[in-house]
């Protein structure tokens, strides 16, 4: 068997074992998803899909760790980076799932992890390439170690975020991983064949397709650590520092990161606008809004991913047909904004649907209150 199918095939098989095993292990410590007015699942589910898939990935770098592909993004001492940084984001995640940490430890937190990617793999976006049409826009050393702090941030919160529903997050990063290859043109290595195999046995598992394998959710300790592995893989083939070859342009991993990044920036100007604090969470984002409009989780899901994978799939057409960036940049900006009136609409068609069932439970509360006695 080849090393790359026993990779998958370990990560594969620990990820369902830590699952299993650490499911009771949650339920005693109350490491566990309630349902509430926000979450609409039934019972409490233990948030260890996270833990598992980071536990697979340690387990699975130990063994093959020493091993060099000859992929930047997968050599031993970044390998090292990658599993501490993230280890960092599980051990945040776990304590955030269980004592719901102030939203300024979690900042602080995450944004210490992204300066000890910066400084580990003394990787900065410097240059931003030639997004409108003037000439390349190139940060100045003091403004970029800020600046990609703040993207890696955002990705990871983005991704976080998105994390909404039975499959999405893990479909949604498969994705990624699958436009990741195609946009750089490098094989799979260690870090995403293991994340791919994790996340296939961790649907099993969310999605309930095996009865024996307990359900399971992510939590913010997987969320969080799947989006810093996706931006961490990203800039390493945006940037030339680490592997003095820059695979694709910054413009491009834009499009790579489609649909996380267009769901939060939308949820989030729709809380400025609305007058809501812009880092409370609340039910607006997408697939929150396939369920007011009453589609199924399968049909949802399937939605989601189409709009998720028919993102990079544009980035990387134009890509390929050599679009200048400039141009990439503004298809982009259109499609955000498309995607912002198509969202503006539907919420709106979403609302008009439930004011008639609200209309009526409030008229029937209003038939059985006992009258006013003088």
């Amino acid at each position: 068997m080849s090393p790359t199918l026993l990779q998958a095939a370990l990560a594969f098989s620990l990820t369902l074992l830590c699952i299993w095993a650490l499911t009771p292990v949650a339920m005693r410590l109350g490491l566990v998803d309630a349902p509430n007015h926000r979450k609409l699942h039934e019972g409490s589910i233990p948030l260890v899909g996270g833990l598992a898939i980071y536990l697979a990935l340690l387990a699975v770098s130990i063994v093959w760790g020493q091993t060099n592909e000859g992929h930047h993004a997968l050599r031993p001492d970044i390998v090292r980076v990658f599993l501490t940084a993230g280890g960092m984001l599980v051990v945040l995640g776990i304590l955030d799932d269980r004592f719901q940490l102030s939203v300024f430890t979690r900042v602080l937190a995450e944004i210490g992890v992204a300066l000890f990617l910066i400084e580990s793999l003394n990787l900065r976006m410097a240059n931003l390439g030639d997004l409108l049409g003037f000439g390349e826009i190139k940060l100045a050393r003091w403004l970029s170690y800020p600046f990609t702090a703040l993207v890696i941030f955002v990705v990871i919160n983005a991704y976080n975020m998105l994390d909404g529903m039975d499959g999405l997050l893990g479909v949604i990063v498969l994705i990624t991983i699958f436009a990741f290859h195609l946009f750089s043109g490098l094989p799979p290595g260690l870090v995403t064949i293991v994340i791919s195999a994790s996340l296939a046995a961790f649907l099993i598992s969310n999605l309930g397709l095996a009865p024996s394998i307990p359900k399971s959710f992510l939590g913010d300790a997987g969320s969080k650590l799947l989006g810093f592995i996706v931006v961490a893989l990203t800039l390493s083939v945006t940037s030339v520092q680490v592997g003095q070859t820059r695979y694709i342009q910054p413009i491009t991993a834009i499009y790579l990161l489609g649909l996380p990044l267009f769901d939060m920036a939308f949820t989030t100007l729709r809380r400025v606008l609305d007058g809501k604090s812009p880092i409370r969470a609340d039910n607006t984002h997408i697939h929150h809004l396939l369920r007011e409009l009453g589609l199924s989780g399968k049909r949802a899901l399937l939605l989601i991913s189409s709009i998720g994978a028919s993102i990079p799939f544009l980035g990387l057409m134009l890509a390929k047909a050599e679009t200048p960036e400039s141009y990439q940049f503004s298809i982009l900006v259109g499609a955000f904004i498309l995607y912002c009136i198509v969202m503006t609409q539907a919420w709106h068609v979403a609302r008009k649907r439930t004011q008639p069932v609200e209309a009526s439970l409030n008229q029937v509360i209003i038939e059985v209150s006992p009258t006013d006695k003088a």
